[in-house]
């Protein structure tokens, strides 16, 4: 790569960092910081078991050697709270912090929330820097400085002020969903057991991870049978790079790395409440109201509780379906969904005063046109190579054989987490649920862009289409940076 590419790259990315950790601090300090803020919500709960975790930290082998190491590992959770968030705070905890009261926050409790906050603000800077990076090698500078604008300022940056394990999950989400990309282009073993490993750490941030891996399977699945079809009618793979043969060793080796990751809180959860998956939220979205929901949970919030409840009067599909008529049900699942897609693609936005300016609602409060832009982008890209380019001679410059098998997975996954949101609806909302799929949205319409763009060149098609492409691309940056600028002119947000 050349030199003063980068050289042009790391300057950008380097005030894309200083914008970022300007507008994070003002997120910090004017947002979610009063006492009704930390104790409400699962804040609260979090504090709370990060506390209990700090234990588990020190490996005290007086007590034998297995006991500690297994206990050392992210494991701990109260049916709701997943353990790695919690963990990881556990190392900012002070020695002298003691538990204060549920309804009162303690000078001590105040500094632990706001060294949390400040470290995702840290954690989700390094992941940026390291996207940016990657995507510098792969993708054109337009693109990248996109890429980063809507990845930082779209989807992580809102959740770092809030002691949540978001900013930790939508990480690794977004790392499990590029793996799972990966492995449909190339099925080899060791992909999966990386897909393993960060579904794993993404599981043990948050259980909606459990969605994607499941997605993946099913996509490829129908891929290996798809391939056992053509085999039997006589066909050839093509140019395919993805192996029949590898599939169902490749689903065991991610079962197994999935497994030795997620093991230890696998292994609480069992003891705790009965199943090794167990989840209070699995539960919550059986009922109608989270007031029910929580006190459901109140009455069967241990494993002596829950195994003495038979199961077929746990809450579940069958149960709810048999006290709800199915136009009861399609009303809860098609409202629910709009309100999530409404959530993500079209935020509260701020009407500005000419005298009186009001304080920000959000960072990137149009996030969903400019997620729409890269569509345009895309699609633009696409009509004119089917209708202004030569038709392609070779494999280089046809689209790659999985390109069907990914969109499959892409949509079935955005489209199975929009149901499934929709329908949780009554129990949890806000933008933190759906806002996990808009990381991964940018980065697939972009790959889908800049391989279309390879194609192009290699077609040797008019030299104004790779320009119109860049343009389109600054076009697109200047917008995003203008909404940027006038925060920073105007550093003033609403406290939710």
């Amino acid at each position: 790569m050349c030199f003063g590419r980068w050289i042009v790259l790391l300057a950008l990315l380097a005030l894309i960092s200083a914008a970022y950790l300007r507008i994070g601090s003002m997120l910090i300090t004017q947002t979610n910081h009063t006492d009704e803020d930390i104790l409400g919500g699962d804040q609260k709960n979090n504090i709370a078991l990060a506390l209990k975790s700090r234990d588990d930290l020190s490996l005290d082998f007086t007590r034998g050697v297995s006991e500690p190491i297994k206990n050392w590992f992210p494991h701990r959770t109260d049916g709701v709270v997943n353990p790695l968030w919690p963990w990881v705070a556990a190392w900012l905890v002070e020695d002298d912090h003691l538990p204060s009261a549920d309804s009162e926050v303690s000078e001590a409790d105040r500094a632990f929330f706001n060294r949390g906050r400040n470290f995702h603000l840290g954690w989700t800077l390094g992941a940026l820097i390291m996207i940016g990076i990657a995507a510098g090698r792969a993708f054109s500078i337009p693109a990248t400085v996109n890429l980063l604008l809507l990845i930082g300022f779209g989807a992580l940056l809102p959740r770092t002020a809030y002691f949540q394990p978001e900013p930790l999950f939508f990480v690794l989400f977004l790392a499990t969903w590029v793996a799972c990309l990966l492995a449909l282009h190339r099925n080899g073993l060791w992909i999966h057991a990386v897909i393993g490993v960060f579904g794993g750490l993404a599981y043990l941030a948050k259980g909606s991870v459990q969605p994607l891996l499941m997605v993946y399977v099913a996509i490829s699945t129908a891929r290996w049978a798809w391939g056992w079809i053509e085999t039997w009618r006589g066909r050839d793979g093509g140019t395919t790079l993805w192996l029949r043969r590898n599939h169902w060793l490749a689903i065991i080796m991610m079962s197994f790395f999935f497994l030795m990751t997620a093991g230890p809180r696998l292994v609480y959860s069992a003891k705790t409440f009965g199943d090794p998956f167990h989840s209070f939220p699995g539960y919550w979205m059986w009922f109608d109201d989270f007031k029910d929901a929580y006190a459901w949970m109140g009455k069967y919030n241990n494993k002596a509780a829950l195994d003495a409840l038979p199961k077929s009067e746990r809450p579940s599909f069958a149960n709810y379906a048999s006290t709800h008529t199915p136009e009861q049900m399609w009303s809860r699942l098609i409202d629910g969904t709009k309100v999530k897609l409404s959530e993500l693609l079209a935020p509260p936005t701020t009407l500005r005063g000419t005298k009186l300016p009001k304080p920000w609602k959000g960072v990137l409060e149009w996030r969903g046109w400019y997620l729409g832009g890269l569509l345009a982008i895309f699609a633009g890209l696409a009509i004119t190579l089917r209708w202004r380019c030569p038709a392609p001679l070779n494999a280089a410059q046809r689209l790659h054989p999985e390109t069907a098998t990914k969109t499959l997975f892409v949509l079935a996954a955005v489209a199975g987490y929009s149901l499934a949101y929709g329908w949780y609806t009554p129990i949890g909302r806000g933008d933190r649920f759906m806002l996990s799929l808009y990381a991964p949205l940018v980065l697939c319409l972009i790959i889908a862009s800049e391989s279309l763009l390879r194609r192009a060149k290699r077609r040797h098609c008019a030299s104004w289409i790779p320009r119109a492409y860049y343009a389109a691309h600054c076009a697109l940056a200047l917008a995003i940076t203008w909404r940027l600028v006038e925060i920073l002119r105007h550093p003033y947000f609403k406290n939710d």
